[in-house]
């Protein structure tokens, strides 16, 4: 096994993750997805023997089911393994599943199959970025500004990555050369909105917020603007507005931010199926465990804004622990065998008969090679948040493995998702009062968990975690046999990329300001205080 040492890495090691994180391009979605002409494909011609299914697919992607158009995708490529557009559809949905490596092989094999074709470059580039393979996508960036300097999108995305990689000065002297540029100043407003999106990251570490402020708040409520592309722009106005200080004003405009684009979730169904999952997992359910020893593996879970990103990034400056980050592992392999087909919803593992000693070693053995991709030496973080659902499962499929619940103030947790713009869809995020019906069902569900006799999960309070980082952590070194090194400590001095949507607080020294961060919101939470129970 590797000495635990401090880490030095560049890229990404999670390449199979499901965010962010939280997108990743890490700044609000939106704004990746509306550059003009980006969803454009080769018009099919009439003696297209593919071109009716395309239309099809092409549609059911308009209506973003993507789900249900990957494996029909996936068949068609077989078909017709070289067409642009098949893949180009593929990198679409494998994208907005959160499956970053697949999609960009998709994109990667479109853009073998069509080079000339600049649309599925910039795709490309933006599957990198979302990926986390922040260098390969600036040099794709760079290639395609040397085929076409003026190319108004490539210059722009250029710009986003530099800050993904925290090159801010680079970042700011190449916005003001563009800005100033006559490629701008003949863009619609749509696309010179995506720069003005841009250069709000850089307030308020890099910028005055007031000037960020000044140029995005005429948008908010801009006709011309669609829906998408109004989200990321108020959500910037409330974090703005919020480094300054002014927390009525930061409250509307995330409220606003929000209301934009509302999904519908429904808390009693919710609910209904957390009874489901409990009662398949209780105590003697007799499901039973995989053969493959599992203690090199950690889990970091927990809901979302509870201090995974940062969990993991402190454990990450150990040369003998290989972060993940948010993978989807053990997901997949429930969606195969509790599938569901109704919008957003997280596959749950509540048939028991499904989970037989032969499907559960093939779901360990399937999963294995998405944690054997990242490293085969030493322990592997995954710190999928959403894993909380699958804690007696992840136990059987990877026997010895180390799990870690971090947990926060309830009304902080939920202060702090409402407040996230995702980068894929969480419905529940988008009212207060769902929220807090939403926490109150994951604190049932991990107290379930908590009484089962074959888990020793180790809490982490955030509260406690940067008030004593060093008393919280050493049991998770404790319980894998590494000793204490004063690098976790540096962990803001690292250069690994972190996708989710923490990856600015982890290149922060530890900070206590998100402690109560809800009281300076108090009179903006009742409908919360509603959901969590708190009052009536």
């Amino acid at each position: 096994m590797a000495s635990p040492h401090r880490r030095r890495s560049t890229r990404s090691t999670a390449g199979t993750t499901s965010r962010s994180t939280p997108g990743m391009s890490m700044q609000p979605p939106a704004a990746r997805n509306s550059w003009p002409d980006m969803a454009k494909r080769p018009a099919p011609t009439r003696n297209d023997p593919i071109a009716a299914e395309l239309n099809t697919l092409a549609q059911a992607i308009k209506r973003k089911q993507y789900s249900a158009a990957l494996p029909r995708l996936t068949a068609l490529r077989q078909k017709a393994p070289r067409d642009p557009r098949v893949l180009w559809m593929l990198g679409v949905c494998n994208g907005e599943l959160g499956r970053h490596a697949e999609a960009i092989e998709a994109y990667a094999a479109a853009v073998k199959a069509d080079p000339k074709a600049t649309p599925l470059r910039l795709s490309y580039i933006q599957a990198l970025q979302r990926g986390g393979d922040y260098e390969q996508a600036l040099l794709e960036a760079e290639r395609l500004i040397y085929r076409e300097p003026t190319n108004f999108h490539a210059l722009r995305m250029r710009i986003s990555i530099l800050m993904d990689l925290a090159r801010w000065d680079r970042a700011a002297e190449l916005l003001a050369e563009l800005r100033a540029s006559p490629v701008y100043q003949r863009e619609p407003l749509s696309s010179r909105a995506t720069l003005l999106i841009s250069a709000a990251r850089l307030a308020p570490d890099h910028r005055e917020p007031a000037e960020a402020i000044a140029e995005l708040a005429p948008l908010a409520d801009d006709p011309s603007l669609i829906p998408a592309m109004r989200i990321p722009i108020t959500w910037h106005l409330g974090r703005l507005h919020e480094a300054a200080g002014d927390y009525d004003t930061a409250f509307a405009y995330y409220k606003k931010s929000k209301e934009i684009d509302r999904l519908p979730w429904d808390p009693d169904d919710h609910a209904r199926r957390v009874d489901k999952l409990i009662e398949c997992w209780r105590p003697g359910c007799g499901i039973p465990f995989a053969d493959r020893d599992g203690s090199r593996l950690i889990f970091i879970l927990g809901m979302m804004r509870s201090g995974t990103s940062l969990t993991e990034q402190m454990l990450a400056q150990l040369d003998a622990i290989h972060p993940g980050g948010e993978m989807n592992a053990v997901s997949r392999q429930v969606a195969q065998s509790d599938p569901v087909f109704k919008g957003v919803l997280r596959p749950l593992p509540y048939t028991r008969a499904n989970y037989t000693k032969q499907r559960i070693d093939a779901m360990a053995s399937e999963a294995w090679t998405y944690y054997d991709a990242v490293s085969r030496e030493g322990f592997v973080t995954d710190k999928q948040p959403y894993n909380y659902y699958y804690v007696p499962l992840i136990a059987r499929l990877f026997p010895g493995c180390t799990i870690i619940h971090c947990s926060r103030d309830p009304q902080d947790t939920c202060l702090s998702n409402f407040f996230q713009s995702f980068s894929r869809p969480h419905p529940q995020t988008h009212d207060l009062e769902w929220l807090g019906r939403y926490y109150r069902d994951y604190q049932r569900l991990m107290d379930a968990w908590r009484a089962l006799p074959e888990l020793n999960i180790i809490e982490m309070p955030y509260e406690e975690l940067v008030a004593d980082p060093r008393g919280l952590l050493t049991p998770v070194l404790d319980r894998i046999g590494l000793p204490w090194d004063d690098a976790i400590l540096n962990f803001h001095e690292s250069d690994r990329a972190v996708r989710t949507s923490s990856r600015d607080q982890v290149r922060r020294p530890l900070y206590k300001s998100s402690v109560k961060k809800h009281e300076r919101y108090a009179a903006h939470l009742a409908p919360l205080r509603r959901g969590l129970g708190l009052e009536e």
